[in-house]
């Protein structure tokens, strides 16, 4: 297993120096003769990712899925994310609904632009978008958006990437994702429960900061990133990139306490940073064209109330307030992860504010 993990480490890192070495000279004879910009009135969108910018939680009609769905709905989570169900069952942008295939992508009419649940979709509103296209699918790992060959030990990888190739060949203006925290979404089951036993944070604080980091460094979210980045800048004249933050999730049960949560979120979130700092110094001649947008908390402001939860797995924690309800946080069937419609519109004014002053619209 060592071995195999060593191996896709070095299949990550070969994809992305081959993407860069590869192509960045083609890049750079398209740009020397063609220059890239935006016609507000024929601005076009693209958006994928995870379960956050698809928006899962909300029907194709804008309609919350009821927590009672919740089984019917969540995708399920395999050991350490490696691998997953992943599908647009109950997620904005599908039209596939509660006790669908979790692995069936079948996308709306609009791709969920009309409801406005997801973040994507209101900025595609504010910029007044002709032409928009949301290919996020909820339980998507980084892996899964990554250009590797199938593996059935691993099914996951690269089940993905054809919708990001479909980007590519569509050249947009703007592309947006939220990608890269599956430490979050996968709660109360993935990887990060190995961290929780340090939940003292008076005295424990440095080692559960220090145990999310080395779970992300396995993870590989900023190689991983910066792969996928490379890929998809590579490959497109046009297209501006832009990822946005976590904001940290408040599960009703988790292994985490909340103050926990925020780091994780911190954490995955320096990732994303580091892997946007690590396309712009690649020296190619697509690197600034990429760019972060920051989020505060869906939780900013709610006061939280924690009690000890059922053994499951390990220790858990049951947490409760206001916040959650009436999806006001976030929505009911993704337990605490994913934000709600309030909470997405926090992203997508933050993401507008980031585009003008690019000039990207």
């Amino acid at each position: 297993m060592r071995q195999r993990s060593m191996f896709r480490f070095v299949v990550v890192l070969a994809i992305g120096f081959a993407t860069l070495v590869s192509v960045s000279n083609l890049s750079q004879a398209q740009t020397a003769t063609t220059t890239a910009r935006v016609i507000p009135q024929s601005l076009r969108i693209r958006a994928f990712g995870d379960g956050v910018i698809a928006g899962f939680g909300v029907d194709s009609s804008g309609a919350l899925v009821s927590i009672t769905n919740a089984t019917n709905c969540r995708p399920v989570w395999i050991g350490d994310g490696s691998a997953t169900s992943a599908g647009t069952r109950c997620s904005s942008n599908g039209r596939n609904g509660p006790g669908s295939p979790p692995d069936e992508v079948s996308f709306s009419a609009d791709f969920g632009r009309t409801n406005g649940a997801s973040w994507a979709a209101q900025v595609s509103q504010t910029l007044g978008a002709v032409d928009f296209a949301n290919y996020a699918v909820t339980g998507s790992s980084l892996a899964s958006w990554l250009n590797l060959p199938h593996d059935d030990a691993a099914p996951a990888e690269g089940a993905q990437h054809n919708l990001l190739e479909r980007i590519e060949q569509d050249d947009p203006d703007i592309v947006l994702a939220t990608l890269g925290g599956e430490a979050l979404l996968q709660q109360p089951t993935g990887a990060i429960r190995a961290c929780s036993r340090w939940s003292d944070e008076s005295v424990q604080r440095s080692q559960f900061v220090e145990c999310v980091d080395r779970l992300l460094a396995a993870q590989l979210v900023k190689q991983r990133l910066m792969a996928i980045s490379f890929d998809l800048l590579a490959h497109t004249i046009n297209a501006k990139l832009l990822y946005s933050h976590y904001s940290p999730a408040a599960p009703r049960l988790s292994a985490l306490l909340p103050w926990q949560q925020v780091v994780l979120a911190d954490a995955i979130n320096a990732q994303i940073d580091a892997a946007v700092v690590g396309v712009r110094e690649s020296g190619a001649s697509w690197a600034e064209r990429i760019d972060v947008v920051a989020s505060s908390s869906f939780a900013s402001g709610c006061v939280w109330q924690t009690v000890a939860g059922p053994s499951l797995l390990g220790r858990n924690w049951w947490t409760s307030g206001p916040c959650m309800s009436d999806g006001k946080a976030s929505t009911p069937i993704s337990m605490g992860t994913v934000p709600g419609a309030a909470a997405q519109s926090g992203i997508a004014t933050a993401a507008v504010s980031v585009i003008r002053n690019r000039n990207w619209s």
